[in-house]
């Protein structure tokens, strides 16, 4: 992914965005640049789509989630996009929301059922999906809602015919 930026970046602002000091940003951007994960140019940042599931440290991924537009929940692999509202929670590295998975799993589907159907996600994923449907029911029925709105604003409407 990239992102443009300053020719430099500035570690005390984004310090203060994710809550830690600024020498710490820094100590996790460089080791983050030696491993690959990121890497800055001109007017540009790059992030690796990788380097959130790789990073080492909770300063890394906070960073990295940072400079990707992601907001963090308490699991690994579900993240929101930033803004207002934040997106729907997701599976990291995907498109699959959480509410696709909660429904699976709503309709009585097993996580091995589901890992069989939705092959993309590993086991691990299945289950924080599942884990963070059932720790945010509201939320993630309100994102439900939501899309279901977008799509009925969206979607084709049928067209009558006179005969």
């Amino acid at each position: 992914m990239r992102k443009k930026g300053t020719e430099k970046t500035n570690f005390a602002d984004v310090a203060t965005a994710i809550g830690v000091s600024a020498e710490e940003v820094q100590a996790a951007w460089q080791d983050l640049q030696r491993r690959g994960l990121v890497a800055a140019r001109p007017g540009t940042v790059t992030i690796s789509p990788l380097a959130m599931r790789r990073a080492t440290a909770d300063i890394q991924r906070r960073l990295t989630a940072h400079l990707s537009g992601y907001v963090l929940t308490e699991n690994a692999f579900i993240v929101r996009r930033a803004g207002d509202p934040p997106g729907f929670a997701c599976i990291l590295n995907t498109r699959i929301a959480v509410e696709q998975i909660a429904s699976y799993f709503k309709e009585g589907w097993g996580v091995t059922e589901i890992a069989r159907d939705v092959s993309l996600l590993t086991r691990e994923e299945i289950e924080a999906a599942i884990q963070n449907s059932l720790n945010h029911r509201e939320e993630i029925e309100r994102d439900r809602q939501r899309s279901r709105a977008l799509y009925e604003m969206h979607a084709p409407k049928p067209q009558t015919t006179r005969a």
